[in-house]
């Protein structure tokens, strides 16, 4: 029989254990020491090819695991089940699309292009079978968004039952239309947009890349989809048959044949009276898949509080990244060492510093999470089955790549400007030096992009830290180019390693400021609460209809 840990029994056994600690009513506390040599420690095992990109439910990703809990063990902190330890095994499904074995050609007229698997178009499926066939017409939905509170509605009512939809990224052209702000929106991510089809019964759909409204190069999608997909087991419902991103200068060799282009496309679309309609292009495809059931844990950690021991604060990050794939300049393994490496090394080192001192009121969660680079499995797991209820969560933290630049003026924290807790950030971070940056046009969308945002969607207020601004010692300038040469190119691809220009200051510095954060919340400052206003209305709907 399992034997699961009772975080509520524990709490009170843990409330009556400290009570000597309690009862001295602690006179503050000052800021522990963080040092370089114990961070690299973590950071280059973790990073390290021997963990192979950590991949979920691959060696190097139960190498990571377990390194992750013995560090947590040895900190002090406790496990969350006689089971199963520091694990919180999450069912998961695995699909691979055999490449080779793919076609992809779509024609109109007489006339067809056949397109390269993963140089033009990336296909996966959601359906664990050997083989996809798929022979259709092509239905042009524009945006793929339903926004009552927009007034905006692509589909019209269109029956997209057993259809290939065509689709754009992104959000509707904000001066054309009014759509939102600057911001990219929940409805103008892929989640979203797999998910509306998915409700209205589609059999596949089709996402046209650019650089510029996916807001990343198309080597982002290669890395990131031609490679084994990963699925909560059971949780997708109506699954796809087939998802593909294809790029504009492909898709736009097949749409001439119709007599029209992706620019054109995208300004019919760029209506509020736009309407599905056929776009006269045909698809024909098919291709192998191989498919797995595993398991792949979220390493969870818990240090018990004193007075408020039922309530919880929680500290959190990936720790996946990619297993080996496509080669880049002859080096296949996806090291992840910035992310998120980088910040599960900055979680053990927290987890020990606030084991040192005395113990807070709330208890705290420290969590290393799962498939966070396959759509936010690991915190979308918890979120649906948490430890400590999440109306009891006062508030989550969630760091996902360090700066690895050096000593900056500024830090961010997230989605904090959609809370009422401005004010109590700033006060904090200026403690530590640092001026917060509240943050403007979000166009890459990292409001929903992060671990936080499965607890946002539940209403829990969880802010994403990281130090930025200018480096000290440099101009704007200077520090710009310098940020440039470390991190351009590197997102999501093997380059993504420790690099001898590092500067570890900056990591002490963001670690310095996420203690202070955390203590101030887990010594019972009232938590914080979300704005009404908030972006994450819609992913709440969504999510309730799925």
């Amino acid at each position: 029989m399992k034997k699961v840990f009772h975080i509520s029994l524990v709490l009170v056994l843990a409330v009556a254990a400290c009570s000597v600690l309690a009862s001295e009513k602690k006179q503050g506390y000052h800021q522990p020491t963080f040092t370089e040599a114990e961070y690299k420690a973590h950071l280059k095992f973790l990073a390290d090819d021997l963990c192979e990109g950590r991949g979920p439910g691959t060696r190097g990703g139960a190498i990571a695991a377990a390194y992750i809990a013995a560090q947590f063990e040895a900190v002090g902190l406790q496990p969350i089940s006689e089971e199963t330890g520091y694990y919180q095994n999450i069912p998961l499904v695995g699909i691979t699309t055999r490449q080779e074995t793919g076609s992809f050609v779509l024609s109109a007229g007489g006339q067809s292009v056949s397109y390269t698997m993963v140089d033009d178009v990336v296909i996966n499926s959601e359906q664990t079978i050997d083989k996809v066939s798929i022979d259709e017409d092509l239905l042009f939905v524009g945006y793929g968004i339903v926004a009552p509170e927009f007034d905006w509605d692509d589909y019209k009512g269109v029956d997209c039952k057993d259809r290939v939809l065509l689709m754009l990224v992104n959000d509707p052209d904000l001066e054309k239309t009014g759509f939102y702000n600057e911001s990219l929106s929940y409805y103008g991510r892929w989640t979203y947009k797999e998910q509306i089809a998915r409700k209205l019964g589609a059999k596949a759909i089709i996402l046209m890349h650019t650089d510029e409204t996916a807001t990343y190069p198309f080597t982002v999608v290669q890395a990131s989809y031609a490679i084994e997909r990963i699925y909560i087991e059971g949780e997708v419902k109506k699954p796809l048959l087939m998802k593909t991103w294809i790029t504009q200068p492909a898709v736009d060799k097949a749409l001439a044949f119709v007599g029209t282009s992706y620019e054109e496309l995208k300004a019919k679309a760029d209506s509020r009276d736009f309407e599905p309609f056929e776009i006269g292009l045909h698809l024909k495809n098919e291709f192998e898949q191989d498919y797995r059931e595993f398991v792949s844990p979220n390493v969870i950690g818990v240090l018990p509080g004193t007075t408020m021991a039922d309530e919880a604060v929680m500290l959190m990050g990936h720790y996946d990244h990619f297993p080996p794939g496509r080669a880049v300049d002859g080096d296949n393994i996806y090291n992840g060492a910035r992310d998120n490496a980088s910040g599960i090394a900055g979680i053990i080192c927290l987890a020990r510093a606030f084991n040192e001192m005395p113990r807070p009121e709330r208890t705290m969660v420290f969590m290393a999470c799962t498939a966070e680079e396959f759509g936010l499995l690991g915190s979308g797991y918890y979120a649906a089955h948490p430890i400590m209820p999440l109306e009891k969560t006062a508030i989550a933290i969630n760091i996902d790549a360090m700066n690895i630049a050096g000593v900056v003026d500024q830090f961010q924290a997230g989605i904090v400007k959609f809370t009422d807790s401005i004010e109590t950030v700033k006060t904090l971070g200026a403690e530590v030096g640092l001026e917060l940056f509240i943050g403007g046009v979000d166009r890459g969308g990292g409001t929903f992009r992060s671990d936080h945002f499965p607890l946002c969607a539940r209403g829990v207020v969880a802010l994403s830290t990281g130090t930025s601004g200018t480096i000290v010692g440099m101009t704007p300038e200077e520090s710009r180019e310098f940020n440039r040469a470390l991190y351009a190119g590197r997102y999501h691809q093997p380059s993504d390693e420790i690099d001898p220009r590092w500067d570890y200051k900056g990591i002490i510095q963001e670690l310095n400021l996420n203690y202070k954060l955390l203590r101030h919340w887990a010594e019972g400052a009232p938590a914080p609460k979300m704005n009404e206003d908030n972006p994450y209305i819609p992913a709440i709907r969504m999510s309730k209809d799925q």
